[in-house]
């Protein structure tokens, strides 16, 4: 019964749009919330009013058609049940709220005082004012609102609507389950529950007897809007038509296919790699209980096996800075706990996710006693982490930065051509994820893929849970730890000369302020860039010509070789448009990151 639109990572809005660390968090809070309410709902309960609604319909139970009828209705009767009092007069909400704020903390108080103010509106959609709110008018006062939710279509304005909305402090309202739309007698019907200047007279039967009209005489379909799409019917219908097993269960066939000591084949590993996921896992790992219990040894073990190659890939990826918390193990065997507590999981799951993460531990100490060793290495990351932490205490102009740039490259390269390749091939890939507290692109992210490979790694882009843009940086501990190093020396670099733009050269520039600065910006990470890829080239020239030999190539047959084991899927997204410049300030700021020495900084610090 969880809602198909995700809101749970949408700014609030409130006098066009607020800012989003106010309202962002809470009305995540109140979304997770509602959902382990709602399920916490009898089913029984919800059943009923389902089944009453549907009775008159005639139904057909091989037609995908039906089987997204009865998911709407069970949908729409777990959040009316919800918000209903019962015969003892508390509703399922008051009681939840209840047993749930002893143990709150701040924010969780707020996001169930929210839930106890919750009710049923009549919308008419009007427009949508920032791209994560929308207005819309309550057609049973006349009141303007203001809707958190940036998941509605721009066709979709104008619809009228039934939803619950729950208030927060600001004036917000955020939307809590499916929004429904409504045809000219569904609102007829909502409407006939209004008392002239006082709205709505009772908002729960308004919403029984709207829900109820709709499930019995059908609604309107409005594509990005409706609970369930029509592409659904194409997909229950083609799903009726595939094989019995999905693509876990033809995994595990695979690998119980393995003759006895061989190692599945590199696709197989890939695929499991691949479908790695918090949800698979607990799938995996349940499926290997459930084939023992059956008798069934051989998938019990294909599935155990499955469950290991995907939590060491997750693993792997919280170890390269990947992903957020609720892709960690401690967050999964959290979820585990409360499902086993439930009774919606075996107990065994249990056993088998702490015997599986004992096995993982094991394997992860002895790969640090095997690199423990490296005292080069560990000299090497303290030096960088030392100057890092100076020059961010310090800040630092573009002279400085690339003065310390250099140096880094000099400790990277003099450890590089002192390993054998077998060495190099040995040491274990390490990533960092830095996050950059902004939902937007700056001038500052065209340093990014320069800076990856300046210190031989590889980058990516996520997005986090909030929202906000983060790179990962992957390859080499010691590359790593510098690409870290060189990220934040060109953000305070920025910060510097930005600073000194506006106060001294603000006047060469021409436009409005604003756009000046961003000119200058976007000249200051070309010229950075620049300066970073012609000490790039004589680093690797000097390198080949001193010794014979060529670092990069080995690295990145080492790192590929790593990433690989991370199972993720990249996409390449095209570049966006160029935004004109003014000239003045692109060509000062260009100058500046031109003039990048790196001697003076390294030495300053």
């Amino acid at each position: 019964m969880a809602r198909r639109r995700k809101t749970n990572s949408h700014p609030s809005h409130r006098d066009s749009c607020a800012p989003a660390n106010e309202s962002t968090p809470l009305a995540q809070r109140i979304e997770e919330i509602c959902l382990d309410a709602v399920a916490s709902v009898s089913p029984a309960k919800v059943e009923k009013i389902a089944l009453q609604w549907l009775s008159k319909r005639n139904l057909d139970p091989d037609a995908p058609s039906s089987a997204v009828l009865v998911m709407e209705a069970f949908a729409l009767a777990g959040y009316l049940a919800l918000f209903t009092p019962t015969l003892l007069g508390a509703a399922p909400i008051e009681r939840f709220i209840r047993q749930r704020r002893a143990d709150a903390d701040d924010r969780g108080r707020a996001a169930l005082d929210a839930l106890a103010r919750a009710s049923f509106y009549l919308l008419r959609l009007k427009s949508r004012a920032a791209p994560q709110s929308l207005v819309a008018e309550d057609l049973t006062t006349g009141e303007t609102l203001n809707v958190f939710d940036e998941d509605i279509p721009i066709g979709a304005m104008g619809a009228d609507v039934a939803a619950w909305l729950a208030p927060l402090a600001d004036g917000v309202f955020v939307a809590l389950g499916p929004l429904t739309p409504l045809d000219a007698a569904a609102l007829a019907e909502g409407l006939s529950f209004v008392r002239p200047g006082k709205g709505v007279g009772n908002p729960r039967r308004c919403a029984a007897a709207v829900y109820r009209h709709v499930m019995r005489h059908g609604g309107l379909h409005i594509e990005g809007l409706n609970l369930f799409s029509e592409d659904l019917f194409e997909e229950l219908a083609s799903l009726a038509e595939e094989e019995e097993y999905d693509d876990l269960d033809r995994l595990a066939y695979a690998v119980a296919a393995t003759k006895k000591g061989e190692e599945p084949s590199a696709e197989t590993i890939g695929e499991a790699r691949r479908l790695a996921s918090p949800p698979h896992l607990i799938q995996a790992m349940t499926r290997s209980v459930i084939s023992r219990q059956d008798g069934r040894s051989d998938l019990a073990e294909a599935f155990s096996r499955i469950s290991f190659i995907m939590m060491e890939t997750l693993d792997r990826r919280a170890a390269a800075g990947s992903g957020d918390e609720d892709q960690s193990l401690e967050f999964i065997a959290a979820v585990i706990d409360r499902a086993v507590k439930e009774k919606r999981l075996p107990g065994e799951t249990r056993s088998l996710f702490e015997e599986l993460r004992r096995r993982l531990l094991a394997s992860r100490r002895a790969d640090a006693d095997k690199g423990a060793g490296d005292a080069e290495l560990a000299r090497v990351l303290q030096r960088i982490q030392a100057l890092r932490a100076k020059t961010v205490e310090q800040g630092c102009t573009e002279q400085e930065a690339l003065a310390s740039a250099k140096k880094v490259a000099e400790l990277l390269d003099r450890y590089g051509l002192s390993l054998g390749e077998v060495e190099m091939r040995d040491q274990a890939c390490e990533g960092v994820g830095v996050d950059t507290g902004r939902r937007r692109r700056a001038p500052l992210d065209e340093c990014v893929p320069t800076i990856a490979l300046f210190c031989d790694c590889k980058v990516w882009v996520e997005t986090a849970a909030s929202g906000a843009i983060r790179y990962v940086f992957f390859g080499m501990p010691a590359d790593v730890e510098a690409a870290h190093y060189l990220y934040d020396l060109i953000v305070i670099t920025f910060a510097t000369e930005t600073a000194r733009f506006k106060n001294e050269d603000m006047t060469i520039a021409s436009g409005a302020r604003r756009g000046s600065t961003r000119s200058f910006q976007i000249g200051l990470a070309h010229g950075i860039c620049d300066k970073l890829m012609t000490m790039k080239a004589e680093r690797d020239a000097a390198n080949r010509l001193s010794t014979g030999r060529d670092l990069v190539p080995i690295k990145t047959s080492v790192i590929d070789d790593e990433l690989g084991k991370l199972g993720l899927s990249f996409h390449v997204k095209a570049e966006s448009r160029k935004r004109p410049v003014a000239p003045d300030a692109y060509h000062a700021g260009r100058e500046a990151g031109r003039k990048f020495e790196p001697r003076r900084g390294v030495e300053a610090a």
